[in-house]
């Protein structure tokens, strides 16, 4: 008896060890270790390059979080969809493999379709435009949406910008250009209906496969924002840049709720302001791209149509309007719209 008791000592000694864990938790333990004192470290992943807006807007976050936490969160950023494409994280958040992550609206249309209203074509008339719609009442409203559909953590709105057309061959001028062309397009309803408007073949295709595809010549062209297009190495695989700014591309940085409700108060409070403040820094990033690698493309051989007619493209998506008018409602579109 004295010989069985000393050994339960001993392995009640060896749980208890395992069970007190060390001086840090990772996001799989994260749940339990929000309000112990340990340093919590959160997974976040995008699909863009490390070199990329998105990566500039995380890397200032994972400071900000430092800085507002005292070290006790930690960020631990995934570039290039080595989490996944963006459906695969956003499916993520809900089973756990995944803390958080920055998707564009585009895939939200399989998960949340009422948030997708952001993404009717030449809806804002420039990022301040969007920036005040986002930032704003509506914006809210929309990210409340994600929160109740989904249950997730809706922290803040950033962006890719305004996506223009880049095609192998074809430069474009006018919509009737686009005929024929098989382009790829995000996994949305709203910009696959435009691309037929206008007369193209839109071809879903998850980011992360998309230039091989260009390469291998599967696809003709492809619509993204400058920033994407050049820090993807695009100008490789495609000859004509168009400035179309056909979508503004806004961004969601969403967070698994369980993670963010095992949190302290304290915690929760840093990581939203450090998302809105990183956001802003994140818009800033894209604007000056943007500037800058307009002429990096065009040294890198791409023929770029700066000021292309609008009004023909914008007229061609007129049947758009018609077919989403009843599921966004006619009110919201006008007040986005006219919003000043």
């Amino acid at each position: 008896m004295k010989k069985f008791l000393g050994v339960m000592a001993v392995s009640s000694m060896v749980l208890l060890s395992a069970c007190s864990g060390g001086g840090s938790t990772s996001s799989e333990n994260a749940a339990e270790g929000g309000g112990s004192g340990e340093t919590v470290t959160l997974k976040v992943g995008h699909t863009l390059a490390d070199t990329s807006h998105y990566q500039e807007g995380m890397v200032k976050f994972q400071e900000l979080v430092t800085e507002k936490t005292g070290g006790s969160v930690e960020i631990e950023v995934f570039p290039n969809g080595s989490l996944g494409g963006e459906r695969d994280m956003i499916e993520g958040l809900g089973v756990g493999s995944v803390d958080m992550v920055l998707t564009s609206t585009g895939p939200m249309s399989g998960f949340v379709p009422e948030v997708t209203v952001v993404d009717l074509p030449f809806l804002f008339r420039d990022e301040e435009h969007a920036h005040k719609v986002l930032d704003g009442e509506i914006g809210t409203e929309l990210g409340k949406k994600v929160e109740d559909t989904m249950g997730v953590k809706t922290l803040a709105w950033w962006e890719n910008g305004f996506r223009n057309v880049t095609t192998a061959s074809t430069a474009i001028e006018k919509p009737e250009d686009l005929k024929g062309i098989k382009i790829r397009t995000m996994e949305s309803d709203i910009h696959m209906d435009s691309f037929s408007a206008m007369g193209a073949q839109p071809t879903p295709m998850a980011f992360t496969e998309l230039f091989t595809a260009l390469q291998q010549g599967t696809i003709d062209a492809e619509e993204n924002p400058v920033p994407v297009i050049m820090t993807s190495r695009f100008y490789e695989v495609q000859d004509h840049l168009t400035m179309t700014r056909h979508f503004y591309n806004p961004s969601l940085l969403l967070m698994s709720q369980s993670k963010f409700d095992a949190l302290t108060p304290e915690q929760q409070t840093a990581i939203e302001e450090a998302a809105k403040e990183a956001g802003v820094y994140e818009r800033q990033v894209v604007q000056d791209m943007e500037k800058q690698y307009i002429e990096e493309l065009k040294g890198n051989g791409m023929q770029v149509i700066e000021n292309p007619d609008l009004e023909p493209f914008k007229a061609a998506v007129q049947s758009v309007y018609e077919k989403y008018e009843p599921q966004f409602g006619k009110e919201l579109i006008d007040e986005i719209r006219n919003t000043q």
